[in-house]
């Protein structure tokens, strides 16, 4: 038996469950995500909140992130920390699936 959930309760069960795992801004973006997902396979998903966890990561940037994985930035200049931010962007993108959010901040397929 299966249920659909709105935005607003995928918030909720996270917020019930793992309160500190995910900001609104990154568990609105994942709804989206799997939501489109289903969507595109054509399959209906069960929700597994200490899965999608386990699975996912939020950084408060995509450099930290890249960082986590190995990734050296070339210079940490401050006129250079736009390009430095890019270029871990795309090395993370060239690796997993990365969700970018408004404030700056991504969630990253863990690989």
């Amino acid at each position: 038996m299966k249920i659909t959930l709105t935005e607003s309760e995928f918030v909720n069960r996270f917020r019930a469950i793992r309160p500190n795992q995910f900001s609104v801004e990154a568990l609105r973006a994942l709804f989206d995500f799997l939501d489109e997902q289903e969507r595109d396979l054509g399959e209906e998903q069960e929700l597994d909140v200490i899965a999608i966890c386990c699975d996912w990561t939020e950084y408060p940037s995509a450099l930290e992130a890249a960082e986590a994985y190995g990734f050296k930035a070339k210079d940490s200049e401050d006129e250079k920390a736009d390009k430095a931010e890019e270029d871990a962007f795309w090395f993370l993108r060239d690796e997993t699936t990365v969700l970018e959010l408004e404030s700056g901040a991504v969630v990253v397929l863990n690989y």
